[in-house]
C-alpha cells in the first residue's frame, strides 16, 4: 500500500504536520469568540456589583441596625439594579428600608412613609421572585407596614408562614417571629402553632435573656393569641405559661 502526497489544493486544516499550521474552521473561531466575550462580559459585570454593593447587609432586628443599614440604601438599590437577577442584592436593598418596619401603625402612613412602604415592599418581593428560600426577606415582608388594612393580617400571617417553611431552624429569626406572630389581630392557625412553639421552645430552654420580650409580645397580643400563647407557652415550661397568665389584660 503506498501514500500518495497531498495535492497543493488539498485544504490547509487537514495537512499534515510538516504542513502549514492547521487552522480551525471559521464558525468554530467565530464561537469561541463569542463564548470568550460572554465570559469576560459576565465576569465584569459580577466585579460591578461587587464593587457597588454595600457590605452584606442582613435583616436588622433593631432600630440601630435599621438606622445603620438606612445609611447604606444608596448602594444597596444600585447594587440591586445592577444586578438585575440577583435576589439577594435586591434583599440587601430591601432591609436597608427596615426602619419602616418599626413605624408606629395606629394612625396610618403618610404619603411619604407610604411610598417608602411600596419601594421597600417591590424589592422584597422581587427578592423572593428571584430567591424564594429567603426566610428573612419573607420575615421583612411580613413585618413591613401594609399597603392597605383590608386582609393586611392574612397576608402578613401568610409571610410569616413562608419565613417559617424556608428557614426553620434560622435561631437568630425566634423571637421577631414570634413577635410577629402575636401581632397579629387575627387569631393564628395550628399550623403556624407549631411553628411558632419550636422557636418558644428555642427560647424558653436555651436563651432565657429573651424572656422579658416574649413577656412584652403577649402583653401586645390580642386576646384570643393571649389564650394560644398561655396554651403554648404551658405545654414547654408551666411556670413560664403560669407566669403569663397572672399578667393584668392589656
Amino acid at each position: 500500500m503506498s501514500l500518495e502526497p497531498l495535492r497543493s489544493d488539498f485544504p490547509l486544516s487537514l495537512r499534515g504536520d510538516d504542513g502549514p499550521a492547521l487552522e480551525p474552521p471559521a464558525p468554530l473561531r467565530i464561537g469561541l469568540l463569542v463564548f470568550g466575550a460572554a465570559i469576560a462580559l459576565g465576569g465584569m459585570w459580577m466585579l460591578l456589583c461587587a464593587l457597588l454593593a454595600p457590605p452584606v447587609i442582613a435583616l436588622p432586628l433593631d432600630r440601630d441596625a435599621a438606622a445603620a443599614a438606612a445609611g447604606l440604601r444608596g448602594r444597596a438599590v444600585a447594587a440591586a439594579h445592577l444586578g438585575v437577577i440577583r435576589g439577594d442584592l435586591y434583599a440587601r436593598a430591601a432591609y436597608a428600608d427596615a426602619r419602616l418596619l418599626f413605624l408606629g401603625r395606629a394612625h396610618g402612613l403618610d404619603a411619604a412613609s407610604a411610598a417608602e412602604v411600596r419601594a421597600a415592599r417591590s424589592n422584597a418581593e422581587t427578592a423572593l421572585a428571584l430567591a424564594p428560600v429567603n426566610g428573612s426577606a419573607w420575615l421583612f415582608l411580613a413585618e413591613l407596614p401594609p399597603a392597605s388594612t383590608k386582609a393586611a393580617d392574612q397576608n402578613g400571617l401568610l409571610a410569616l408562614q413562608m419565613s417559617y417553611l424556608t428557614a426553620p431552624d434560622d435561631s437568630a429569626l425566634a423571637l421577631p417571629r414570634i413577635e410577629s406572630a402575636f401581632a397579629s389581630n387575627v387569631p393564628i392557625d395550628r399550623d403556624l402553632q407549631a411553628f411558632v412553639k419550636t422557636d418558644l421552645r428555642e427560647i424558653l430552654t436555651a436563651r432565657p435573656s429573651e424572656r422579658p420580650a416574649l413577656l412584652s409580645a403577649y402583653k401586645s397580643a390580642s386576646p384570643q393569641n393571649q389564650a394560644i400563647f398561655e396554651a403554648l407557652a404551658a405545654e414547654i415550661d408551666p411556670d413560664f405559661g403560669q407566669s403569663l397568665r397572672s399578667q393584668t389584660p392589656k
